[in-house]
């Protein structure tokens, strides 16, 4: 009975009536059935007790998983409420673009503003690259030091014997701590390998300088290589404003729009449109009314009450009547149908974007009502949704009930506790039902042995004397 409590099936009453059974059994043949006799009157002991702690463990774990189920549910809710959090959900923007597949996208931040802009793009940024005169395969290129620069920062190299191969000199420059940002790379050609150094990052300051020392190959030194890709910032013009830029990733440019160029942008003229994402706004309304009328459903199936039939008994949920639920009950409703105060100084509620409570606590979205309210104008999403609002005010109720060490924790803890008493009471009734066992057989073992002996005495002294249907060994001895 550690962990799980296993009922007897057997009744006190039933038990003590089996033991009575065997007592009389037993003093009217030879022996008593001592196992079922201990059984028995073991059972008569612990049956009432036992029973008592298998309805707690099962009550308790029922209701341990009810507060599981209801607290899931808040979360989830809570989780379908986090778009709404400082209004995030009512500031998303789209940007598209008059040329599509044309090397232009931008990404609009909260604080962005709607509105369309003309982007002209000169050029890209380029990364620098650089190619060095050829090398023999396996030549070695001398001793001494090698320093490479690039935007502002170094590295320092030094070129000894045994180390001195092209191969060498490359996972040299790539394994450097200290490496500016560049990248080494070998190209073999019919005329032999090449150096190949890549600039990481694009822009007219990311210029590759390599100094080649005294005793290195001067093919080492940046002087004597090919530029393949000049460094070169990107140019562009916005609304006829010239901006540069050394990345194709352009950030704060325009108001919190991050605006994307690549290869096929180059030399056009598109038109970049900044608009409130209403689809988006929608969606997340859509996708919070979904997760509150689940966390209805479950709260419902939790507090139910079914009446019996002649067929069937009465059921009960897990948590009708509890506390926890009865005020979960009240105020979450309590926070949608308050609604919310707009800047505008008017209290907005959820009917006006078409959206109700119904008889059952469910929401309820008029598809077309709603779909017209979708308006980056319209007050009353903002006052709902926006910061501070109805949404808001739903979270903070939510909130004490599905954090750590919250409501609904703590209520579990102590179910838990319970739950570890109740196995502790097990062991202990399990430790009172080996010593009635022990008790039990030794009494019963020695009475069953008495009235085995005073069974061969009655049988010897019949024997002797005579019985009912025998004369007896006496008096046949006296004839």
């Amino acid at each position: 009975m550690a962990s799980t409590i296993t009922n007897t099936t057997a009744s006190p009453n039933s038990a003590l009536s089996d033991a009575a059974q065997s007592i009389i059994s037993g003093a009217t043949n030879s022996s008593l059935d001592v196992n079922q006799l201990v059984k028995a009157l073991v059972n008569a002991k612990i049956a009432g007790p036992s029973a008592m702690l298998t309805a707690k463990q099962s009550a308790s774990n029922t209701t341990l998983s009810a507060f599981g189920t209801l607290k899931s549910a808040l979360a989830s809710l809570q989780t379908a409420l986090e778009p709404f959090k400082d209004g995030a959900a009512l500031h998303r923007f789209t940007a598209t673009t008059s040329e599509k597949d044309k090397g232009l996208s931008a990404v609009a931040g909260k604080n962005a503003v709607p509105g369309s802009f003309t982007i002209e793009v000169d050029h890209l940024a380029t990364a620098h690259k650089l190619a060095s005169e050829n090398f023999d395969a396996g030549a070695t290129l001398g001793e001494g030091s090698l320093d490479i620069s690039m935007g502002g920062k170094s590295m320092h190299l030094t070129i000894a014997a045994g180390s001195n191969k092209l191969t060498d000199v490359v996972a040299a420059i790539n394994r450097a701590s200290d490496n500016p940002g560049v990248t080494a790379s070998i190209i073999t050609g019919s005329d032999g390998q090449h150096l190949v150094l890549s600039a990481n990052k694009t822009g007219a300051a990311n210029t590759i300088d390599v100094q080649a020392g005294a005793g290195v190959d001067t093919r080492l030194a940046s002087s004597q290589m090919r530029e393949v890709e000049a460094a070169s910032d990107a140019e562009l013009h916005i609304d006829g404003t010239h901006v540069t830029s050394a990345s194709n990733t352009l950030e704060g440019v325009v108001s919190d729009i991050t605006i994307k160029l690549e290869n096929a942008a180059a030399g056009t003229k598109q038109t970049l449109t900044i608009a409130p994402d209403t689809e988006a706004t929608g969606t997340a309304i859509r996708n919070f009314a979904k997760a509150y009328n689940s966390y209805i459903d479950a709260l419902g199936t939790l507090t139910a009450y079914t009446p019996g039939t002649d067929s069937t008994s009465a059921h009960a949920g897990a948590l009708l009547g509890d506390s926890i639920a009865r005020t979960l009950a009240a105020s979450l409703p309590s926070a949608l149908s308050a609604g919310a105060k707009g800047s505008d100084g008017i209290r907005h509620s959820l009917g006006e974007i078409g959206i109700t409570l119904s008889k059952t606590g469910k929401l309820e979205i008029d598809d077309k009502a709603f779909t017209n309210a979708l308006r980056p104008d319209n007050r009353a999403i903002a006052a709902l949704f926006g910061s501070g609002g109805m949404a808001d005010h739903l979270n903070d109720a939510i909130a004490p009930y599905v954090k750590s060490s919250g409501i609904i924790e703590r209520r579990t803890d102590a179910i838990s506790k319970e739950l570890e008493d109740i196995k502790k009471q097990a062991t202990m009734l399990d430790v009172r039902s080996a010593e009635l066992t022990t008790q039990f057989s030794r009494q019963f073992t020695a009475l069953n042995n008495l009235m085995t002996t005073m069974n061969k005495n009655q049988q010897y002294l019949t024997q002797l004397f005579g019985g009912a249907n025998s004369a007896g060994a006496l008096a046949t001895n006296h004839k």
